[in-house]
This record gives structure tokens, sequence and C-alpha cells, in this order.
């Protein structure tokens, strides 16, 4: 089914100009490689580009591209905050850092991070008063604030420093570039900050970026406090292209627990530089007005923040804004977002040096939609010759389209609610409603040609059969002979009903009227700019939304085959097309969509009237269409998600991700088309999936492996149900001995030094050794002035994210715990316990509740632990067991396959993967490896005998996935070595042979919830006879781990404890456990002030080590 571009495809095409510096353009820079300012940011990550490309091997991949890869934080990275407070992202991006980054310590990160959970906090509080959703943010948001961290504060600490440092990458930027394509340098005088107080976001629609304009607001708050200037902020502003969205912004700042007023010019409030001022930006002139304000009467010293900053870029009096808006942030500061900034500087040599140079984080629709966020789209289209014949049939078409979404939606509701799929919504939007044209000597219009076919299709109903079951057997031809709805109705073939039946279903479930009716429109005399479409006297199936109504409703009068009324009527129909129920299935409406209407129920996108100049408004109303909540609010479309293996994908759920668009003119769709390939993505782009068979290896060895037995008392135990459903519910409280013994033994550490060097990162280094450190305690003293109400919500919170609803938390456990010392050990520096000062009371509540967090967690494992562990046993691995592929229906494939999607565009890559699909599957594929290159992509094939199942793969880039989960950098590494030592020590394998193999993720692979919910990456066996010796490997980065009370490093002995309840049932099985690190040992050794033995002892090996492998096979 022909697809827009598939999950993983960023890369929008290489650059035009791939060059190093000294070498002339050869043709005009594409704008996205002009980004300086995000250039220069990802360089202090050690990504250094003059372009926005970097190399990685054979490829050359955007920055962002090359950023996920190189510190494995992407869309698949664990999102949220752990016990401790500290996003995971953090964790994800530490482990991936060896040695120093060139621009930013680690201890800096760890300050930024805080400061971004204590922002996401301020958020959140708001929120959980109202019990909504709190912010949970994606990788890319949370990219984005750490950026501005990063710039906010170099900025505020030395601006000169920083206008040096960005001079000398725009420097290199400008070598051997034509002058017209240099970029000017930054002033670095005394007035240097008033050259660097402008950061723009470039968000994708739908990415988020209202919640990050919060944040950016708590963000240069914060740093402007630091260096003592708080009082210095006059206003904050908030300019809006419409006063409708100026609403929707003062209902979420609101929800954000942000104050904001609607801005009045005759009223200077009390709080004025406390409260956002919001203002549409048509309000702003030169001189006072009746319904404008003087931008002088603002002042300066303001911090602007600007929605749709593309708005006020163009000539004319539009052009007037941006001259407006920098007088309101001269001498403070803006932070502007659009989400077409590339449509906005097309052909404006200004505007690009100017954004180019303030472009803080690039996350444009290209990147959001290549990361699997949001829904595909198929463009239907249309040429000219089939227009002139068949336009009536290609619009049925696409009602049939419209239809089997609301049809699949309707029947399949209950299925679809974990997804979060929304009621289809049909719309038509055009730059200009009312347009029209003379065709056959009557006036006509885009909106009347939709309504008097919608008339005629009720109208002739005979007709209209035909033409469904003619759509439905034969599809669309056109007239060059493409077949645009070719398998585009798979649910409806599915349902294989007669054509009088749909017709009777399309009239009752989309116009509201199942015995049909004439077509009406009906002018609302009470709302504001809107006309009702319903058939007879039914309810009213279409809403018209227009800034000139009237003048519409005199057209549709003078069109025959309309009936236009008119009626009194007080609210809008508008307003409501997101209440729940709204059964409203059509929606007519000029460019307004474009900026501040959210709805996510658009599946269906109609264009009208698309012109030359509206590319911005193009991608936007694109953007309005393809949001999707998606399963567990990941905004992602299923099929570019790893859904847990309990979640079953509703058959068709396609049809209801993917936005439908068409046009009702062919050059409408031809422009359409074209603005999409503008932004890197192809509309025809398809995406091929290939089958890699693998070969299994299990042979004879009846290989062991732990278990919890596949039920108890009759209750499956996968994810946890058995315990949930047959378990005491534990309740949470303080240890009691004798039979919590264990809990007072391995009382929850906590180390806040990290968390103190990191605010002081200026005036501190090093890592967090333990030795000579201070201990202490949270005293009755402390305990009186914390707001223990609040850390039991805080409990509840963390309880409910972690999904132990079978855990109950009395209020009177946090007293309880919180009245002893007993159970965890701290350490803090004595001065942060000092009772000497009120600003430390919420460090000590974010210490309260990161110990109950802590011990929270280790509470639930005893208990849960305690209750399986006489249902653990030995088990014979199967060739059913879920760490194999599984099987496909080809010949050859029986034993399992690898799914690799590729894209289309990658021919040379898919080429090779059919030609290796073909070795593998009449086993004629040999290896030992291949590696394979495409434009965006490479993968690499491993075979390696002693592995259950072959070959093992890893690929990376944009435009490829594998299922299951390819291997990463780490683990391939891990193999590779292991292989290699076999094949040179063959000798010492013949009696003793080995076996390997991948151990997956959550709820497929062998998971250890005493250790954390511990998932080793593999399974390593050493036969010895009938002896079976089991160690499990973990190959990864260490670098955020505790060294004290550390589950995973703690494993080692965890793994010995397994063993010994297990010995009785059999005792010729031996467990062990290794973390193979792939940050350097000294670097370790340093970071937790422990000896190389130490670390040895704790089973910690290093791969940078040449004997780590014979030291792993050895047995003590």
């Amino acid at each position: 089914m022909p697809r827009g571009r598939p999950r993983g495809s960023t890369a929008a095409t290489t650059p035009r100009a791939a060059r190093g510096p000294g070498a002339r353009t050869a043709q005009a820079l594409e704008f996205t490689q002009s980004l300086v300012l995000n250039q220069w940011l990802f360089g202090l990550f050690g990504l250094e580009s003059i372009d926005g490309w970097y190399r990685l091997g054979n490829r050359r991949v955007p920055l962002l591209e090359a950023f996920k890869e190189r510190f494995q934080l992407n869309q698949y990275s664990e999102e949220g905050l752990d016990e401790n407070n500290i996003h995971r992202f953090h964790h994800a991006l530490i482990n991936q850092i060896t040695g120093e980054l060139p621009g930013v310590s680690r201890e800096e990160l760890l300050a930024f991070d805080q400061n971004i959970v204590r922002h996401t906090l301020a958020l959140n509080a708001q929120r959980a008063l109202k019990r909504e959703r709190p912010v949970v943010w994606k990788y890319y948001q949370y990219l984005s604030l750490l950026f501005v961290e990063i710039y906010l504060d170099r900025y505020f600490r030395d601006p000169q420093a920083l206008a040096a440092a960005l001079n000398a990458h725009i420097t290199k930027f400008n070598e051997g570039k034509d002058e017209a394509e240099q970029l000017p340098l930054m002033d670095e005088g005394r007035d240097a900050a008033l050259g660097l107080n402008k950061l723009a976001l470039w968000c994708a629609t739908g990415s988020g970026k209202t919640l990050l304009m919060h944040v950016n607001l708590h963000q240069y708050q914060h740093h402007l406090a630091q260096v003592g200037r708080a009082g210095s902020l006059n206003r904050i502003l908030l300019l809006t292209p419409n006063e409708g969205l100026s609403q929707q912004h003062l209902e979420e700042f609101a929800a954000a627990g942000i104050e904001a007023e609607l801005f009045d010019k005759n009223a200077r409030g009390l709080f004025a530089g406390r409260a956002v001022e919001i203002i549409d930006i048509h309000k702003l002139a030169d001189e006072m007005g009746d319904k404008t304000v003087a931008v002088d009467a603002f002042e300066s010293g303001n911090l602007v923040l600007v929605d749709e900053g593309h708005r006020g870029t163009s000539g004319g009096e539009a052009g007037k804004w941006l001259t407006r808006r920098d007088q309101l942030c001269e001498k403070g500061f803006s932070f502007e977002y659009s989400a077409t900034f590339k449509q906005a500087v097309k052909g404006n040599a200004a505007l690009t040096r100017r954004y180019a140079r303030s472009i803080v984080f690039d996350y444009s629709y290209r990147y959001f939609y290549g990361d699997g966020f949001g829904k595909d789209y198929q463009i239907l289209n249309l040429d000219d010759a089939t227009e002139q014949t068949g336009l009536d049939r290609y619009l049925t078409a696409c009602l049939l389209a419209a239809y089997q979404q609301r049809r699949l939606f309707d029947d399949r509701q209950t299925a679809l609610r974990d997804f979060n799929i929304e009621r289809p919504l049909w719309i038509f939007v055009g730059g200009s409603v009312n347009a029209v044209r003379t065709e056959n000597r009557r006036t006509v219009s885009d909106v009347t040609e939709i309504l008097l076919f919608l008339s005629r299709f009720v109208a002739n109903r005979a007709q209209s059969e035909r033409a469904i079951q003619g759509i439905l057997t034969a599809g669309l031809p056109t007239a060059s002979g493409q077949n645009p709805f070719a398998n585009r109705f798979g649910y409806l073939a599915e349902l294989n009903l007669p054509a009088s039946e749909l017709f009777a279903d399309v009239c009752g479930r989309l116009f509201n009227a199942p015995g049909g009716g004439g077509l009406h429109v009906e002018y609302l005399k009470g709302a504001d700019g809107e006309l009702a479409v319903k058939l007879g006297d039914n309810p009213a199936f279409g809403v018209i939304n227009v800034g000139d109504a009237k003048k519409l409703h005199e057209l549709c009068a003078n069109t025959p085959g309309l009936v236009a009324e008119e009626r009194d009527f007080s609210g809008s129909l508008f307003r409501r097309l997101n209440d729940r129920d709204n059964q409203i299935s059509l929606l007519i409406g000029s460019r307004k969509f474009t900026e501040g209407w959210n709805s996510w129920r658009v599946s269906t996108l109609g264009l009208m009237k698309i012109g030359q100049s509206e590319g911005a408004q193009i991608i936007q109303l694109f953007g309005r269409g393809v949001r999707l909540k998606g399963h567990g609010y990941s905004l992602k479309r299923s099929r570019a998600m790893r859904l847990p293996p309990a979640v079953v994908k509703p058959s068709h759920i396609e049809l209801l991700e993917t936005l439908n668009v068409f046009g009702i003119h062919a050059d409408y769709m031809a422009q359409f088309k074209q603005f999409l390939e503008d932004e890197g993505l192809p509309p025809d782009q398809e995406t091929e999936d290939i089958n890699l068979p693998v070969i299994r290896n299990l042979g004879t060895h009846r290989l062991k492996v732990i278990r919890l037995k596949p039920e108890i008392n009759g209750v499956r135990t996968e994810f946890g149900t058995a315990f949930r459903q047959l378990a005491p519910v534990p309740e949470l409280a303080p240890p009691r001995v004798p039979n919590d013994q264990w809990l007072l033994n391995n009382r929850v550490q906590l180390n806040w030094y990290p968390k103190v060097q990191a605010m002081r990162a200026r005036e501190l280094s090093g890592g967090d050794g333990v030795a000579a450190l201070d201990t202490g305690s949270l005293g009755a003293p402390h305990v009186a002035l914390l707001d223990l109400d609040a850390a039991w919500f805080e409990l509840i919170r963390f309880k409910n994210e972690r999904g132990w609803h079978n855990f109950n938390i009395p209020r009177g456990s946090v007293d309880a715990l919180m009245s002893r010392t007993d159970w965890y050990d701290l350490l803090i520096p004595r001065a942060v316990l000092a009772l000497d000062s009120l600003d430390k009371l919420q460090t000590w509540q974010e210490i309260a509740q990161t110990l109950l967090k802590k011990y929270a967690e280790r509470y639930y494992v005893f208990r849960k632990k305690a209750w399986e562990e006489p249902h653990l046993e030995y088990a014979v691995l199967t060739a059913d067991n879920p760490n194999f592929p599984d099987a496909a229906s080809g010949a050859g494939e029986e034993q399992g396959v690898y799914k690799v999607t590729v894209e289309r565009s990658e021919q040379q890559l898919i080429t090779q993967l059919r030609a290796i699909a073909e070795e593998l599957r009449h086993r004629t594929w040999h290896g030992p490896r291949a590696a394979m290159d495409g434009a965006n992509a490479s993968v690499e094939l491993i075979r390696f005998q002693q592995h259950l199942f072959e070959p093992l793969i890893r690929a990376a880039g944009a435009s490829i996935s594998v299922k299951p989960v390819a291997l990463n950098d780490g683990e391939m590494r891990f193999v590779t070595q292991l292989k290699d030592y076999c094949e040179q020590h063959p000798q010492e394998f013949v009696n003793r042979p080995l076996f390997l193999l991948r151990n997956l993720s959550r709820g497929r692979g062998v998971g250890f919830f005493e250790a954390g919910n511990f998932y080793p990456d593999f399974m390593l066996w050493r036969l010895d006879g009938d002896r079976q010796r089991i160690t499990f490997v973990d190959p990864k980065g260490i670098r955020s781990l505790s060294w004290h009370n550390e589950p995973k490093l703690d494993f080692y002995r965890t793994i010995k404890d397994i063993e010994a309840r297990l010995k009785p049932s059999d005792p010729s099985i031996t467990l062990e456990s290794f973390i193979v690190s792939v940050t350097a040992a000294d670097e370790m050794a340093l970071h937790w002030n422990v000896t190389r033995q130490d670390l040895a002892d704790r089973h910690i090996l290093f791969d940078e080590d040449p004997d780590y492998v014979q030291r792993l096979l050895a047995e003590d």
C-alpha cells in the first residue's frame, strides 16, 4: 500500500553540496545546512559539522541522526524520571560518554537535567490537582530543553565568550562560500548580549511546542535569577497570530499553573511582569489606536514569546510585525516557535541569516514523521484527464475512504480504546473558501462544487450505488493507467456488503440521515462565521467555518441544486467538534485552521484553492491532520512502535492511523506534492519489507532456562498477572523484624553528592566518589517542616507510573517511615542538613520523597520476590521460546525471520538484502560477515554458530528498521569478540561446548524482578557432561549506575541466591552473571573511587581489556 515515508526516515535527502572547508559552493545551500547555532551546540557533544551533516562510517547523516546513534538516545529510549528524579534520558546519554565531551561536562549535564526536572514538576503540580496526565517528555523535547539550558547558561554567564565561540564556528562555516551564503559574525563587545537574545525552536506541528514554551519561560526566569537580575524583567509577552489562539494559550497556561491574562491596554495590573500578557500581533502598531497599542508603550527589557514565529516575516504591513517584535525584546529576550521556518525564509537572505543564527533545535516535520510520530499519509492523486471525465467518481472514492475510517472506528471502538483513536473527521480546507470562478456561464466555487457533489450523491441513489460497486471491485483507474485507490478499501472488502447497504449506511453514519433528503445549507445567525450542512430535517452532519459566512450563504442561495436557509442559533458547531460524542462528520473551512485549532479527529484532508505562496499554511494544514495520540499517549502510529507483547494491535488500525489527502482539482495536488518534496518527504514514497530467514542451532542439547511457572492455580504468570490476582496485596510499612530483616540488611542508599556537585558545577569537579563522605539523616526537626501530604501524593504517582495497582500505600505509612532512619543510608554534606535556612526546605522535601520512592520500590520487589520464589523452576529451552524470531509463511522461513523494513529509495541496500535473504532461504549463505551500506542506512550480519540462531544483525540509520530489535553497537562488539575467541581457541570447546542466546527485553525474555526488572542482554551456556553453567551477560554503559545498592551491579550475588533456591530441583546447574562495560575501566574506577580489583570482585568486565572473554568463561 503506498504510504508516506517509513518509520525512522528522518534524513530528507543527502545534502546538496557535501563539502569540506575550502571547497567552493556548487549550488545554493539548503536552509537546513546553514543552522550554525544548532551545529555549534551539537559540536559541544563531539559532533562537529559546518553543513548539518556528520559522517558515520560510510554514511553521511543529519546531525540529529548522528546524535541519536552516537548516544543511543532516540524515539525508543525509556522516558520519564527515575526514583531519584533524574531523567532516564540523562542516564542514557551519560552511559554512552567515554572520556570527556569537548564542550560540556557530566556535572553540567546533570545540573541542566535537574533544572529541567524542577520546571517539569512545576508544570505537573497543577495537572496533579486536576488529575490530568503529567507531562512526560519525548526524547526530542528533552534535547530541545537541554540545548536551551546550555545556551542560556552561557548567555547569562559570559555573553562575550558565547559570541566568540559562535563566531569561531561561523568563520569555519563561511570558509570557501560565496559572499551571498556567508553569515555575519556576532558582536563580541560589551553589547554582545543584545545580538544573542533571540532563540527559535523549529517544532513540527503536533510535537508539543506549547509545553516547550512553558518550560522555556521557567528556564529564562531561573537563569535570570541565577545572575541576580530577576528584577530587570519588565514584562512577559506572548504574541499570537489571532484572538482564538490567544484564548487557547490562556487556557493552556492555566493548566500549567502559569499566571497569564489577555492583554488589556487600559489596565496595567499590579502583577504585570509576573503574569504572561497574551496579545495577538495585529494589535501591535507604531502608534496608539482604538484597537491597537503602540510598541513603545511596552518599554524594553521584556521576555517575548512568539507563537507561529514565521508570521510577520513577509514584506508590506505584515513585515512591520517583525520590527515591532524586535523592539519589544530589545534589552530583553525572545523565544520563537514555528513549524515552517524553512518556508518563511525562502527567497529572503536577511531572514535566512537571522534564523540560521538563532534556531537552537531543528525538529521539523521530516524528523517528527521519520521517528514514527503522527499518522502515515496517502496522497490520492488525480490527473488532469481524469478530472475532466470522472470527478464525481473520484470524490465518491474519497467519500468511501472517509466512510471506511468512520465505519471501522464505530465497529472497533473497544479494541481501539487503548490506542487513543478519535472519531474520524473529514475536512476540506483552502486559502480562500469564498473564491469563485465562472464555468459554463455560471459562478461556482470549490465549496459549492463539494456541496453539489454531496447533493448529487444522495439524490441519485442508483448512480451512486453503481459508483460504489465499481470503485470497490475495480478501483478508479485514471487516464494515465494508475489506480490511486488500489488496495485501499481492505476493511470494506472484509465486510463484503452490497453497494445498496453501503449507500444506506453512508447516509445514516456520515450524513445523520438514514432516509436521505435534500441538501440544506443553513446560515447560523448566532454563530461566528458558521453554516450548517444537513440533509432534510435531520441533524447537521457538516459545518462550514469561514470569515464571511453571509457571502458564502448568498452564493449557495444562487446555486441551483442547493437549498440555502437561515436559522437563529446560539453557540458554535465548530467549537463542539472535539466533544466526545460529536456527530459532525464534515468540516469545510479556510486557512484559519492552520493556526491555533487543535483536534485529534482529522483523518481525511481535502485541499481547495492551494496557491503558490501558501507553503507555510500547507505544512501546517498537513500537520493538523497527522496529529495522533497513539498507544499510551506515545504520539506514535502503531507500526512504528515496539508494543508490549500483551498488547494486540487491532486489525486494520492502519486505516485510522493514516491521513488521506486529496484535492478537487489536480493542480492543487501537484502543488501539495511539491510542498512535501521541499520538506524532504517524497509523497509517493513506500517501504519494502524483506524477510531475512534465520537458521536455528538449537540441536539436541537440553539447555536449561530459569522461568516462573507458566501458571499458578490456573492463572497465567506472564506480566505479573498471577501475583496481582492471587498474592496478598502488599501494604507499605516500615521493616518489621524478623520477617523483614532483608530490608534492614539491604537498606536504601541515597548519595546526594552528585546533585550537590551538579548544582555547584562551576566550583566543584570530579565524580561522585564515596570516600570520606558525610552521612546524615532527616531528623524530627526536618520532618516537622516537610509536606508529608505532598510526599504521599508523589508516592501514589510513582506507584501508578510503575503500574503497581495491587500495592496499597496508606497515608500513615509515610509518617511511620519518616519517623525512623534505620531503613536508609544518606550520603550528604552536613551543610545541606544544617537547620540554618528555610531555603533548604525544598531540598529536604526532595530527599524525603526520593528515599520514600526507593523504599517503596524495594518493598514491592521484596514482597513479589517472596511470593514467587516457590514457583521458580528450570525448564528445557525449546524452539517456541519467545527469544527466537517468529516464523513466517514462506519457504525456508519456518525457523523464524527478521522483518527488515527499508525505504524504497534505498535500492542498492534492498538489492543486497534480497540477495542475502535468498542465500539464507536456501542455506547457501556461509558468512561469516556481511556489511551493506545505503544512502541513509547500514546493515551488518554476522554468523556465529554458537548462537542458537543466526545470523545476528545490527542495523543503523534513518531509513531502516528491524524486528526483532537489532543489536546495538555494544552488543555486536561483544558477540564479535566472543566469536573471535571461540575461533582462536577451538580445542577449549570440543568437550565443553558453548551456546549463546540473545535475551529480549520485557515480556519476552528472561527477566529478574528482584534486580530492578533486569533483563540481561545474553544468556551463555557452557556444558560439561551433565553439568550446565548458565551465565547472564549484559554489555552496557555503567556511568549512570551507583556503586552502592545498585540491583544491576548486585545481580552477581542475586543470581547465586536464585541458584541456591533452585539447587534442590537440579544440583547440576550453576548460575553466574557479568556486566561487560563499554565505559572505560579507569574512568569508572575514578568515578566510583574504587580499585580495578573491586570492579572485578563485582563481576564487572571491560570490553577494552583483551582478555575479558577468557575471564568471562573461566570458572572459579
